[in-house]
Formats: C-alpha cells, sequence, structure tokens
C-alpha cells in the first residue's frame, strides 16, 4: 500500500516538475539531478556500486535507482534507494525502499 501511495504521489510530483522538455535524467546526471552523493551516502564506508535509470509504471516520468553497499569485518550491509529527480536536485525526493545486512560464512 505504501509503495502505491509513493507512486502515486511520485506521478503527481514528476509530472509537475517535468514540463520542461530540456531537463531529461540519464545515467551520466542522476547523481546530480538527486542533489549529490550527500543525500544517497549515510557514511564514509558505503559506495554506490549500481545506478539504473528507470521509467515509472504510466510510462511518464523516470525515476533513478541507486544500489548502496558497505562493508564490515561482519557481513556487508546493501540499501536499494529510490529517487524521483526535480528540475531543483534540492528538490528531489530520496526513499530508500530496501535494506539487507548478510553475515560472512
Amino acid at each position: 500500500m505504501k509503495k502505491i501511495l509513493l507512486i502515486v504521489f511520485s506521478l503527481s510530483f514528476l509530472s509537475s516538475c517535468s514540463n520542461d522538455k530540456d531537463f531529461f535524467v540519464t545515467k551520466e546526471n542522476a547523481l546530480i539531478s538527486c542533489g549529490g552523493k550527500s543525500r544517497i551516502i549515510e557514511n564514509e564506508n558505503e559506495e554506490i556500486i549500481n545506478t539504473e535509470v528507470k521509467d515509472l509504471i504510466d510510462g511518464i516520468g523516470k525515476y533513478v535507482e541507486f544500489t548502496v553497499v558497505e562493508t564490515d569485518k561482519k557481513g556487508g550491509k546493501y540499501r536499494i534507494i529510490n529517487c524521483f529527480p526535480s528540475e531543483e536536485p534540492q528538490d528531489s525526493i530520496i526513499k530508500t525502499i530496501k535494506t539487507n545486512y548478510k553475515l560472512n560464512n
């Protein structure tokens, strides 16, 4: 239910922000469009290992999915983060959608 609500909110937000035809989200400008690395990374031990630009369900807007990894002696933690970019990067919506922690065997 939360995902559906987030998608509906994001669609309305993106449609209001995406009227300018000069605003395009690509893999190359995704981090800048989302407000920079400091909005995605929580600490100095994390790194972004994957960035994907995806279409929203309606096909009108796009969002960015970041995979962030942090490792330590006990195992590794990863987070999947969705960013719904705006023309003003500080207004982009950042949402962690999945966190997992695996212990080393």
